[in-house]
């Protein structure tokens, strides 16, 4: 159903902003190394950043290449994202992220490339520059930790040369965020984290990570005390020894395509059964099969929050009661 409802919402976008085709070109951006300048409106567009392809398609742009973050979906295209692909008919090549892979992005003839959401560095950027113009991380802000409202209104003015059509986007979250708060005000100042196990530590994310800033837009809050042991790539490494800090009114857990063995071995650790988010069912885990809930927090693209929108309030609410008997639970879509 979600998929449908992104789908209705989109057209409707693309009726609000119809007449205002692309304008202002030559276009010039201010980014982290610099400015760059786009001639005229781009018309093969390649994403090399791990998530943008989505808001790609939100702006109404087919890219003729996108990078593969993880999954196994045809187009590197989630469910979340899917109707809005096909209803651009767009069937891009696929490159793996992580290296970029410099000989694929100039065999797809690119006369953009959107670097936002992936390892990035001068080298790169002057590599990736000799093939198009490239826009990666907007000026003013860390890699990592560009706000999604900010990331769709720069890449709008890549592909438009406006923001009438992400405006209307954000306008249209902003309410739904809205009507979550509305609708679960038990979750208001409650204070939440993303965490994640690798042994043998755990990883929160820092207020500038955009799976945080979700948690926060909700009206929850992170706690100060984390957000000062953070790294400048926003994980925040804490071992077991502190796992206390981690100990929140709703911790959400990531665990990646339903993986049973690292939920098992979490809830299995002495410091977990003796902690609320056991005694007091405030752990939330991403854990159906297909890892859609994982990969939409990960992502927090203007599509997959579609979804998460639909699916974490009423597991948050759930899970900051305190009664183990309300058990957290989110859904697959």
């Amino acid at each position: 159903m979600f998929s449908r409802r992104i789908f209705i919402a989109l057209a409707a976008v693309a009726a609000l902003v119809a007449p205002a085709a692309a304008q202002s070109f030559p276009i010039t951006l201010e980014n982290s190394y610099g400015t760059v300048t786009i001639p005229a409106q781009p018309k093969r567009v390649v994403s090399v950043g791990w998530h943008e392809q989505d808001f790609l398609y939100a702006l109404g742009v087919a890219p003729v290449g996108v990078t593969n973050w993880f999954g196994e979906y045809p187009y590197a295209t989630w469910p979340w994202a899917e109707a809005a692909r096909k209803s651009l008919g767009a069937e891009p090549s696929v490159v793996e992220a992580d290296p970029t892979n410099l000989e694929w992005v100039l065999a797809q003839n690119p006369d953009l490339i959107v670097a936002i959401y992936l390892p990035m560095d001068s080298g790169l950027y002057a590599e990736l520059s000799k093939i198009a113009p490239v826009i990666t991380t907007p000026a003013g802000f860390d890699d990592w930790g560009v706000p999604w409202q900010v990331e769709l209104r720069y890449i709008d003015q890549a592909v438009w040369g406006s923001t009438e059509r992400s405006d209307a986007i954000v306008a249209d979250i902003a309410s739904r965020v809205a009507a979550a708060r509305a609708a679960y005000p038990e979750i208001e100042g409650k204070t939440a984290s993303n965490v994640y196990y690798e042994a043998p530590n755990f990883t929160a994310w820092s207020s500038k990570d955009l799976g945080t800033r979700f948690l926060t837009d909700l009206g929850m809050v992170f706690p100060a005390d984390l957000d000062a042991k953070s790294d400048p790539d926003n994980r925040i490494t804490i071992g077991p020894e502190n796992f206390a800090m981690l100990d929140l009114d709703a911790v959400v857990l990531p665990i990646e395509g339903g993986d049973a063995n690292g939920k098992k071995t979490i809830e299995a650790m002495p410091l977990f059964k003796s902690s609320r988010m056991a005694k007091e069912g405030r752990a939330i885990w991403l854990d159906d099969p297909e890892g859609i809930a994982y990969a939409a927090m990960s992502w927090q693209t203007p599509l997959s929050l579609e979804y998460l929108l639909d699916a974490l309030p009423p597991a948050l609410a759930a899970a900051v009661d305190g009664d183990p008997t309300t058990v957290p639970h989110v859904p697959a879509p």
